[in-house]
């Protein structure tokens, strides 16, 4: 998931940066922007709170927090307005650094997932010290099977149809960046963050529905993010293209995991260092994204050559700084 959100910013960036040249590339590169950004998140979030919830079963709540708080606290603190500042310098923005108004709303750029994960694990722990009635806990184990009947997972987009506070005018899920917490848009991940408590709980019996369910799953939520696009390609923006992006957001971040879960044990070991590596990697990549797409639209080469080229070198060096600044120091125990 981190290495698709390093993509993501690529194409993102790269519409302000370079020109499409046609307007099959035009949209072929919003398309594939607004598909992966409708389950990237959701299905991160799906998986921090199925592995809260391993760590907490394995180490107890308290190890949990000061992990929690190590690996997300001490990240936004310590390499948060490092990464920031640099980002800013290079993108052109050095002049945003005076102004406390941008840095309160926009500061925290693409960190600012680690301050609602953060915030998701210390309410989460809160509820560790909560006493459950056994007849609960068995209802919660339950209920990790049914989030991901096809059947049933409809209703949750239907409900959050009503007050979609958490999407944008295009209908995608809104970008935060400030430091005051965007409340609709920390609730609709917390949905996802509870789903995979429920999936945790549900044992191997949730993870083998997931697995059975995954192809029809990603079916669904890929067939449903193409209309949702398509309805924005004509600006058409209501009730029904709404309810259908969230219906992608559902389908395809469950529908992904449990497709990985299929695959799971054919990974080898490059698939396992970029596993490991994956979070320095996001951290610090936007700077590289910048740099490379503002030196590459001088070329005027063909937009999806320029995508990928900054793509592969932003990873490339985001992987030898790793190497060079992470493996062998202290950065290590935090990422």
């Amino acid at each position: 998931m981190m290495l698709l959100g390093v993509f993501l910013h690529v194409l993102l960036i790269s519409k302000n940066l370079i020109d499409a040249r046609s307007s099959l590339e035009h949209h072929t590169m919003l398309g594939l922007y607004f598909t992966g950004h409708a389950f990237r998140l959701p299905a991160f979030f799906v998986l921090a709170g199925f592995f809260a919830s391993l760590l907490i079963a394995k180490r107890g709540p308290n190890e949990f927090l000061r992990n929690r708080g190590r690996r997300l606290g001490l990240v936004l603190v310590l390499i948060g307005p490092f990464v920031v500042l640099v980002t800013l310098i290079v993108r052109g923005d050095s002049e945003h650094l005076l102004s406390v108004n941008y840095l309160l709303d926009k500061g925290l750029l693409h960190l600012w997932f680690i301050y609602y994960l953060l915030i998701l694990s210390v309410l989460t722990y809160l509820l560790t010290r909560i006493q459950l009635p056994e007849s609960f806990s068995t209802l919660l184990a339950r209920a990790g099977v049914w989030i991901s009947n096809p059947r049933i997972l409809w209703g949750a987009p239907l409900a959050l149809s009503a007050a979609p506070l958490f999407l944008g005018p295009n209908a995608s899920v809104r970008i935060s960046g400030g430091v005051i917490p965007d409340l609709s848009l920390l609730g609709f991940y917390a949905l996802f963050f509870a789903m995979g408590i429920l999936l945790y709980r549900s044992g191997q019996s949730g993870l083998d529905a997931l697995e059975r369910r995954s192809i029809l799953l990603t079916a669904v939520g890929f067939i449903a993010a193409q209309l949702a696009f398509g309805w924005g390609a004509n600006l058409i923006v209501g009730p029904l293209r709404q309810f259908l992006s969230i219906v992608a957001s559902f389908y395809l971040a469950l529908g992904v995991i449990g497709i990985f879960i299929r695959f799971a044990s054919k990974v080898g070991p490059a698939w396992a260092y970029f596993t490991r590596t994956s979070y320095w990697v996001y951290l610090v990549h936007l700077p590289f994204v910048y740099a490379f797409l503002r030196l590459l639209a001088h070329l005027a080469l063909p937009p999806f050559v320029t995508i990928t080229i900054t793509f592969v070198a932003s990873v490339a060096l985001s992987l030898a700084s790793f190497e060079l600044l992470v493996r062998r120091t202290p950065l290590a125990r935090l990422v």
